[in-house]
């Protein structure tokens, strides 16, 4: 990767709103995690068509929520990541080494910043 590539895409649901659970236990992707699911894969596809990153990666996202509502902040980036994952934008989220998050200011509808490098040297063992 040759330069940094910025991602603007929806506002995600929680990991527990993203995965539904079936009687029988089997794990599904909710209506609602579907629906983001689509419109990340829409937004990732204007933005950066063809792109198939395979390389150790950097993340430093941004998660600029809707509303002022307390939210963790780790519990939005499972559903991010694995709809990335799904949407063809890197073969496997086991590529990223580092990954950053940060809460933005409130914003209409709620938006995710992504910022993409190559990842740095792996840390060692002090």
């Amino acid at each position: 990767m040759n330069e940094d590539i910025i991602l603007y895409l929806p506002w995600p649901p929680t990991v527990n709103s993203y995965y539904g659970t079936a009687r029988s236990g089997a794990k599904f992707i909710s209506k609602k995690g579907r629906v983001f699911r689509d419109a990340l894969e829409e937004a990732i596809h204007e933005q950066v068509p063809g792109l198939k990153l395979d390389e150790a990666l950097f993340l430093d996202v941004v998660l600029y929520p809707p509303d002022k509502r307390r939210r963790d902040l780790d519990n939005y980036m499972k559903a991010l990541l694995d709809a990335c994952t799904i949407a063809g934008l890197w073969e496997d989220d086991s590529l990223i080494d580092q990954l950053h998050i940060y809460r933005g200011e409130r914003v209409l509808n709620g938006k995710v910043r992504i910022e993409i490098s190559e990842a740095g040297p792996v840390m060692t063992m002090k």
